[in-house]
């Protein structure tokens, strides 16, 4: 029930309002219906807790977003989005044997904030529900917008793409279906920075998909698979062995085509030696593409082709990610004398990348760097008033790393006494001797002055 109250909060009333209450208040533009069901065949809309309560035991389905009228449950009639919910169906071979961690560490590979609510289904499935911080009035481009970060999200978690729809049906949580609940709540504009966000990196992944294939087909590339005389197939062997990793082809499937173009080469290498070019192309700590300088040694033609790092998993891209941009904003702080003002949206619109100055740091990854930064103990940040008012400060901590002698240790070094000399085994250091001869020199500089 609990839960329930925190989805809807004042969206509805705890009783049906009396004639003479509805007369004194008069219509109230922020309530909201919510349907119930069954079977889908017979939905009923209810507007009260007390109502939602009691259809709690006898129904199975509701809709977490609520509507303005009571008869028609579509898109168009919604009054409020309260909530995005992911369904992820374990009957498909996919997620065949997922269980609730395996949702959790889904959602954390994905940078997904922590869900509010995760409901289990009979079948084995989950609902995962994110409930926003403040509720967003439902008009169309809003709507439209939810619809596309709900299809994003189900696409990162393997869930049901047909469930996508703010209007759509989904599980009543019950205490006994509720199979993880917590206080967390994200702002609708943080789901569409992670949307943004995603989408830059799935443009990324398809022009780095194009550059692939114009790889094999650059004509340099493609004078080398003619194949090539002796003197030039190890090396020529090894660059093509790269060229087809980097393309995508699987370390088999290399070995095939390079048998043969071996075929062609005058004369032929061993298959062996082919083999094990292709091995040691393909082995861990390998260059991830051909050299531009051998392609161009062994075709004698212009290579001007841009190499590329391959696609790495998701969990490494993020961490790489996220410590470039940990860096960009110690450089700021250290620009600005080591402190930051003003809300967290302005100090990220601030960091820019330092190697792209078109690219800056969205407030969602901004409030993932700046947690990591406080972790490791690089930067604290001091947050006065709530909501829009908040105004935070962000500071750089100095570790001092000064290490002070012992008085007893010192050595007063002649006429430098602010010169500190560290004894060694067996006697004085070589810095103390000749200092000691700088001083001998300067002395007698001043005796044959004085004589003179």
């Amino acid at each position: 029930m609990e839960s329930l109250r925190q989805l809807y909060r004042d969206q509805l009333t705890e009783a049906p309002k009396r004639a003479s209450q509805k007369e004194q208040s008069g219509p109230s533009n922020h309530l909201g219906w919510v349907f119930v069901c069954s079977d889908f065949a017979q939905p009923k809309a209810v507007r009260t807790y007390s109502s939602l309560f009691q259809a709690q035991a006898s129904t199975t389905y509701f809709t977490p977003n609520t509507f303005y009228r009571n008869d028609q449950r579509h898109a168009g009639t919604l009054r409020w989005l309260n909530a995005l919910v992911i369904d992820i169906d374990v009957k498909i071979a996919k997620n065949a044997g997922m269980i609730y961690p395996d949702v959790m560490e889904m959602i954390t590979t994905a940078g997904l904030p922590t869900p509010s609510l995760i409901v289990q289904t009979p079948s084995g499935g989950f609902h995962v529900y994110w409930y926003l911080a403040e509720p967003r009035r439902a008009f169309p481009k809003i709507v439209e917008h939810y619809k596309r970060i709900q299809q994003a999200i189900a696409e990162e978690l393997s869930g049901d793409l047909q469930a996508v729809g703010a209007e759509r049906w989904f599980r009543l949580p019950t205490s006994q279906n509720t199979v993880h609940r917590s206080a967390e709540r994200v702002s609708f504009d943080a789901l569409c920075d992670w949307y943004s966000e995603r989408s830059e990196e799935l443009l990324h992944q398809r022009k780095v998909m194009v550059r692939k294939q114009d790889l094999m087909q650059h004509p340099a590339i493609q004078s080398l698979l003619q194949g090539v005389e002796q003197g030039r197939r190890d090396n020529t062997c090894y660059t093509l062995a790269l060229a087809f990793k980097a393309t995508g082809y699987s370390e088999e499937d290399t070995q095939i085509y390079l048998y043969a173009w071996n075929e062609r080469n005058t004369p032929a290498m061993r298959q062996l030696d082919v083999k094990r070019k292709v091995k040691s192309a393909f082995k861990e700590g390998a260059p991830l593409g051909p050299s531009a300088y051998w392609i161009e040694t062994l075709s004698g033609m212009e290579f001007k082709y841009q190499l590329w790092e391959g696609a790495k998993p998701r969990e490494e891209r993020t961490y790489s990610h996220l410590e470039e941009w940990k860096e960009d904003i110690l450089s700021v702080l250290r620009a600005n004398g080591g402190i930051l003002c003003g809300s967290q949206r302005d100090i990220a619109k601030m960091i820019c990348s330092s190697v792209d100055d078109s690219r800056t740091l969205s407030y969602a990854s901004f409030k993932r760097v700046i947690e990591f930064l406080i972790q490791e103990r690089l930067i604290e940040k001091i947050v006065e008033g709530k909501g829009r008012a908040a105004h935070t400060t962000i500071k750089l901590i100095v570790h001092s790393k000064v290490v002070q002698f012992p008085q007893k240790n010192r050595i007063n070094n002649g006429l430098n006494s602010y010169t500190l000399i560290d004894r060694v085994v067996g006697g004085f250091s070589f810095e103390y001797w000749y200092l000691k001869y700088l001083d001998s020199r300067r002395l007698l500089y001043v005796s044959c002055y004085s004589f003179c």
